[in-house]
């Protein structure tokens, strides 16, 4: 029986559905994914890792001066790399150029260009804007001189229920170019986990005996053995990365981290001949209560050298159309034509790529760098010439299978959309859009105004720094995906252009219609709706007479309302400088503004409306499988809003002014796009008979963005809350559930979307 017939074995599909997707969050995949923050973080633990020199974004700081300043030898690699790929190891430097591990020269100019390329995003896992590492350069144990005297090996675990389940040894080849990597033609070596020793070697797929050097890849003792268990099994303890694969390198002085990895591959079975699945359902029911019994259990249950015989593995066997993945940034999943007489291969044109000098594949799981042309391929994406798969047995009456094709084309789908929803949050998150909306001055400009009644107040805003070029190119090579819910993030991008465009347009002509684009608009149904909404309800609003709390006892409220509602994790935070009293942020953070006082009434439906509304959906979203939902979908915070008026309206306290305020903010918008400040300060004033710092915070907020507001235009997000609030009443009055609402951070028309989405989490926090 071959290693390949052995029951066990541990296919893709098979780890991403019963690891990966269980075990592994996309919190753990995103702290694996950012070696930067991995870094800090294992460090701080005293775990030790290479030393980071300097972390580059942008293209300026790569400078000749910053060339120099580096040391004689370092590693430089994409903090969001992935299997290997843009990392380059300088040795030394010789006559002005940088010797790789290799043994190749780079200018100054050629390693500019790489890092470049890292910035770009060629190597990060969703092909956008990256950050380039610069690292120490680590020197490999002596021991390992008995193997190769090129590159550094480093070693990979695979830890599971806090036990290292299985583990190999990666020594670098010439062909590897001095890297560890396995897919450019590294040596993965076996490795008993009992004694450290190796058990044999393999290399693309193939047993070898011997190393090139003529060693044998049998009985190599792996040095500190002992504190690599040790510390792969305190990593996970420490990380709670359900399915981890923790990558060391070994020095004269100790172990090392290099980095940690949430989808580890599986190639390290083929190192150990031995099936990895056996072994995880192995450990999987039993119960590990530290890091320190994972280890003895690790040296119970695999201790045993690997038995199995060195002849090669039987080839794969692949039909005349076969599914294949294209090994690009994003990945694509491609239908391959196998034609046993062509003598080349052939790629339609929408998928060939001009810079690229191979086409770069992985067909029944194995990776091929094969020659292509670009040409017209009937009834597939790709013709592939039999002469280039010798590795494969090719049998003309294997069919795809649709259920093999629709999860093939599925999985990868998936993958990509995940990547995307990763790329988007993170481009959500930096955009912080009211940080440079907000004005930095307004009590200066309050007190101003208020004496000088025909003073226009100037605002003052955050010098922003945001890079708006290259996180626009970023959301331009976001890749269209075939995948039910990708109506979101299409519609997501078009919002963070438009944010972007409204940032930049602040105190411009372009603002409001950015604005408007962002928010929508007041027309003037919305108008009268707003009018005659005050003209109902102004005389019969009873005035909130309710006992005056300060900010320390509201403080003390809105702890103990989130210890009751299992929230303790929701911090509050008091702050100087704050367009409304009470701030929520998707950091876990409530804002409260300095001084600010609240009546009991108010404090109870703030309670309902930002804890009940913005918190809740927040955490929701934050238990379903993609960001998104926690970031929140295009629009969505029409949908929040309107709901949190919805839900502080059903207690049914007597709020005064602050039940007219939604409607007030839609006059006050609709008004402001045809007065200045002055005017429209004074025409609400005396129209609706309200006081002047009730009148001034509605003015602010239809008028912040504006530098000068004398000027015509506004702001028009806070029209946001009784728009939505309406939305919100229809919604419920056609037998919609406010509950369905709740799954996350998303609007009422993407319940449509949604309807058939089988892997959504029923909310957890509800009102």
């Amino acid at each position: 029986m071959t290693f390949w017939q052995k029951s066990g074995i541990l296919g893709m599909n098979a780890r991403n559905l019963l690891y990966l997707a269980r075990y592994n969050s996309r919190a753990n995949k995103k702290f694996a994914d950012d070696k930067l923050f991995t870094k800090n973080f294992l460090e701080s633990r005293g775990i030790g890792v290479a030393k980071l020199y300097r972390a580059v974004k942008n293209h300026a700081d790569l400078t000749s001066e910053f060339f120099d300043s580096l040391p004689e030898s370092f590693v430089v690699k994409p903090n969001r790399g992935f299997a290997g790929g843009g990392i380059v190891v300088i040795v030394r430097r010789k006559n002005g150029k940088f010797i790789t591990a290799g043994g190749k020269k780079m200018s100054e100019d050629t390693l500019r260009l790489h890092c470049i390329t890292i910035l770009d995003g060629k190597y990060s896992i969703s092909g956008t804007h990256d950050t380039a590492i610069f690292e120490e350069f680590l020197s490999p144990h002596p021991d390992f001189r008995k193997l190769t005297e090129i590159g550094l090996p480093d070693v990979r675990v695979i830890v599971f229920n806090r036990v290292p389940v299985m583990a190999m040894l990666r020594v670098p080849t010439a062909e590897s170019d001095g890297k560890a990597n396995m897919e450019l033609g590294a040596i993965g070596m076996g490795i008993d986990i009992g004694t450290g020793r190796t058990t044999g070697g393999a290399r693309f797929s193939k047993f070898l005996r011997k190393m090139p050097n003529g060693e044998p890849t049998e009985g190599f003792l792996v040095p500190f053995w002992d504190e690599i268990l040790e510390s792969c099994a305190r990593t996970q303890d420490v990380t709670k990365i359900g399915f981890l694969g923790c990558d060391f390198v070994i020095t004269k002085s100790g172990v090392k981290i290099l980095e940690l990895n949430a989808r580890a591959g599986l190639k390290i079975q083929i190192a150990n001949r031995a099936p990895l699945r056996a072994r995880l359902e192995k450990v999987g029911d039993i119960k590990i209560s530290s890091w320190e019994d994972g280890v003895a259990a690790a040296r119970t249950l695999f201790s045993e050298k690997s038995t199995i015989s060195t002849q090669s593995p039987e080839k794969p066997v692949i039909g005349i159309f076969e599914n294949v993945i294209l090994n690009a940034e994003p990945p694509r999943h491609l239908l391959a034509k196998i034609d046993l007489a062509a003598e080349k291969n052939t790629i339609s044109a929408k998928f060939f790529d001009e810079s690229a000098k191979t086409l770069d594949i992985t067909i029944a799981e194995k990776r091929l760098k094969l020659p292509v042309e670009k040409g017209r391929v009937v009834g597939a994406d790709l013709t592939l010439g039999g002469k280039f798969l010798h590795d494969f047995y090719i049998d003309p009456n294997k069919k795809i299978d649709q259920k093999t094709q629709k999860n093939f084309v599925s999985s990868v789908d998936e993958k990509i959309l995940k990547n995307v929803d990763e790329k988007l949050a993170e481009i959500d998150s930096q955009i912080k859009l009211l940080s440079w909306i907000n004005p930095q001055n307004l009590a200066e400009q309050k007190s101003l105004f208020l004496a000088h009644s025909s003073f226009s107040p100037r605002f003052f805003y955050r010098k922003c720094d945001l890079d708006f070029d290259i996180l626009r190119s970023d959301l331009k090579k976001i890749p269209e995906v075939n995948h039910e819910l990708f109506p979101l993030y299409r519609k997501k991008i078009e919002e963070l252009e438009s944010k972007l465009d409204l940032i930049e347009g602040r105190d411009s002509s372009e603002f409001f219609s950015a604005s408007k684009r962002v928010f929508g608009g007041v027309n003037a149904s919305a108008y009268r709706w707003a009018v005659d909404f005050i003209a109902k309800n102004q005389k019969n609003c009873q005035p909130d007479n309710s006992k005056e709390l300060d900010t320390k006892f509201a403080t003390e409220v809105l702890k103990k309302y989130c210890i009751e509602h299992k929230l303790p994790h929701w911090k509050i935070k008091i702050v100087d400088e704050s367009v409304a009293d009470i701030q929520i942020t998707k950091k876990n953070t409530i804002l409260l503004k300095k001084g600010a006082h609240f009546r009991e009434n108010r404090l109870r439906a703030l309670l309902a409306h930002e804890i009940g509304t913005h918190v809740f959906r927040f955490e929701n979203g934050k238990l379903q499988e993609l960001r998104i939902f926690e970031r929140g979908t295009a629009g969505y915070l029409q949908t929040e809003e309107g709901l949190a008026i919805w839900n502080q309206n059903s207690l049914k306290l007597n709020l005064g002014e602050k039940f007219l305020t939604p409607a007030l903010l839609v006059i006050a918008i609709h008004l402001a796009e045809k007065m200045g400040f002055c005017d429209l300060f004074q025409y609400l004033k005396h129209t609706f008979e309200i006081d002047d710092d009730f009148a001034w915070k509605l003015c602010v907020k239809s008028k912040r963005g504006m530098s000068d507001t004398a000027k015509k235009g506004a702001f028009t997000k806070d029209s946001i809350y009784f728009l939505g609030h309406r939305e919100v009443e229809k919604f419920v009055k056609k037998g919609g559930k406010i509950e369905d609402l709740y799954i996350g951070k998303i609007t009422i028309g993407d319940l449509k979307i949604l309807k058939n989405f089988e892997k959504l989490q029923p909310a957890r926090f509800l009102p």
